[in-house]
């Protein structure tokens, strides 16, 4: 089991490495790291490395030096071992009691999710599927699999063009109601209280790729094959060829 405070020293860690190397603006806080790597985690399709470490740099990773490299790769290569020992323990959870929402958590919430988009979007295929997919009537688990992901895009980018119209008709009429302008801000602020649902729909779709996956790549074990002077498996007593092997 991962210990929470080391856990957060190599979050601490990583953030610092990258501070070290650009300005604030060009990496990503503490709070966009952990929802980066919960991304990377229940992702089955794996991408390159190098694509992950340029993510932390919002997909802009700059010339380093040789110690920066090493020192980067040390770094993020810490936080990933951790948080896969959490995921493969069943011990990866969205870090948020939303029930327990103060401004100061909400902010740090806002942050992970925009790490969390960023990891989904390296894998955007995945998530959030092809360009012009059309999904059939009985695909209500990836349909849910595709608004969850569309739910980040929206919250993070506000723009709703590929989210479901009807959803967004009914969430502005709601906002009406509340006396307020259904402006993009308003919209994306209605979402946020789906975060925690939408994160679990993600999360149990990548597990239960990977566990199908795992399924179909194991080894098959071959039968143990006996010799002919060797005592047969009924329990007989004879010999394999003078017994089940005669045949």
């Amino acid at each position: 089991m991962i210990d929470k405070d080391l856990l957060s020293n190599l979050e601490g860690s990583l953030a610092n490495c990258l501070a070290s190397i650009v300005d604030e603006d060009s990496h990503l806080g503490i709070d966009e790291i952990r929802g980066l790597f919960f991304a990377q985690m229940i992702t089955p399709n794996k991408s390159n490395p190098l694509v992950w470490l340029s993510a932390l740099f919002y997909g802009e990773r700059p010339p380093l030096t040789e110690d920066q490299i090493y020192g980067l790769d040390a770094t993020a290569a810490s936080v990933h071992e951790a948080y896969h020992e959490l995921f493969v323990n069943n011990q990866l959870v969205f870090p948020y009691d939303f029930e327990q929402l103060d401004e100061a958590m909400a902010e740090s919430a806002f942050g992970w999710c925009q790490g969390f988009y960023i990891g989904l979007l390296i894998n955007e295929e995945f998530w959030l599927g092809k360009k012009g997919e059309r999904l059939r009537a009985g695909d209500q688990d990836l349909l849910a699999v595709r608004n969850s992901a569309k739910l980040f895009v929206c919250m993070v980018t506000k723009d709703f063009s590929n989210f479901d119209p009807l959803k967004v008709a009914e969430l502005k009429k709601l906002i009406v109601e509340q006396g307020q302008e259904p402006n993009d801000d308003m919209l994306a602020a209605s979402l946020f209280p789906n975060v925690p649902i939408a994160v679990n729909t993600l999360q149990l779709y990548g597990t239960k790729v990977m566990v199908a996956k795992a399924a179909k790549t194991a080894p098959v074990v071959s039968a143990v094959k006996l010799g002919r002077n060797e005592p047969c498996h009924c329990g007989s007593g004879k010999k394999f060829k003078k017994c089940c092997g005669a045949a």
